[in-house]
Formats: C-alpha cells, sequence, structure tokens
C-alpha cells in the first residue's frame, strides 16, 4: 500500500477517534453534572427547602406570639392560668405541629444531608420535639391546669432557633448557588 493512501486514511481514523473520544468525554461530563443538579434540585426541593420555610414560618409565628403575649415564664414570676393556657393553645396548634413536621422531614430525607452525619443544630431540634411530646401529651389529661414551668417546657431546652436558622440560610443558598452554577454549565455545553 502507498504512504499516500496510508497517511491520509491513519489522519481521518485519528480525527474519528479523537472527536469521538472528545464526544464522549463531553457527554459523560454533561451526565455527570446533569445527575449532580438532579441531587442538589432534590436536596433543595425535599429536605432544605421544607426545612427552611418550615422554620421561617416558626420564626415569624414565634414573634408574633412574643410580641403580643410576651415571653412566658422568661423571668422569675410565675405564670398565670390565662397565660399558661395561652402557651399550651400555641404550643399544641402552631408551633408544635411545625416542629413535628421539621422532624418528619428530617428523619424522611436524612439521605439528602450535605454532611456526611447529622448536623448538631437538626439533632437539637429532634431532641426539643422529642423531649416536648410527654409534656404536650400531659396538657391533655383531665384537670390538668398546672402554672408550673417544669408542666411546660422542654427538658431538652430552648427550640435551637439560632443555630438552626443559620445552619437551615447557610445550607439553603450554597445549594442555590450550586444549582445555578451547574444549570449554567450544563445550558453552555448543551
Amino acid at each position: 500500500m502507498r504512504l499516500s493512501v496510508v497517511v491520509p486514511l491513519l489522519v481521518t481514523v485519528f480525527v474519528a477517534a479523537t472527536g469521538y473520544g472528545a464526544t464522549y468525554l463531553t457527554n459523560l461530563r454533561l451526565a455527570r453534572r446533569k445527575d449532580h443538579l438532579e441531587r442538589v434540585n432534590r436536596q433543595l426541593s425535599e429536605l432544605y427547602g421544607p426545612l427552611f420555610a418550615q422554620a421561617e414560618a416558626s420564626d415569624r409565628a414565634w414573634h408574633k406570639f412574643a410580641a403580643r403575649y410576651g415571653t412566658v415564664w422568661a423571668g422569675s414570676a410565675p405564670a398565670t392560668a390565662e397565660q399558661a393556657a395561652t402557651w399550651r393553645l400555641w404550643m399544641s396548634t402552631v408551633f408544635m405541629p411545625l416542629n413535628r413536621r421539621m422532624v418528619e422531614t428530617v428523619v424522611g430525607h436524612a439521605d439528602l444531608l450535605r454532611e456526611d452525619t447529622i448536623p448538631e443544630p437538626l439533632k437539637e431540634l429532634c431532641a426539643h420535639v422529642a423531649c416536648y411530646e410527654p409534656i404536650v401529651a400531659r396538657w391533655q389529661e383531665d384537670g390538668f391546669d398546672s402554672v408550673q414551668i417544669d408542666d411546660h417546657v422542654s427538658i431538652a431546652g430552648n427550640f435551637p432557633r439560632a443555630d438552626l436558622d443559620a445552619y437551615l440560610r447557610r445550607s439553603f443558598e450554597a445549594l442555590k448557588l450550586e444549582q445555578a452554577r451547574l444549570l449554567a454549565q450544563i445550558q453552555r455545553f448543551s
């Protein structure tokens, strides 16, 4: 076979193989980005988005409650029967339902956490809610009318508002940035 025939043939095969390899690698990178984007979208829609919204709703409700009724049991003065009843009503109908939904979201979608372990603010949330359950159950007993702090406040302490809010805001914003970055990369290569 003549060199004038072999060289163009080899060049053609080399160019075709290089093009195929480049296309394969580009498609592989694009598929990985799409998979990563799908996970980020799930993290936002199933875990961090709902948690962030629920925490914001709880925070705003708490501020409305505190503005209207004050902070019950904040000082050394005991609560009145009316304050205790108002507290039980709000905890039973507003705060605990939101808190339970947050715990359900964490437990049901823990596989979507950004970290390898459950972060402290989420552990504290779960502990706080779990420690409130027997208190709320006791409120349902016939004749319950205590105004004592121990009958109204979780042994786990206050709701981990500041740490939870900081964690959720940081995670949500980081995921939104990652989502935007991935979308831009995918659109550029599509």
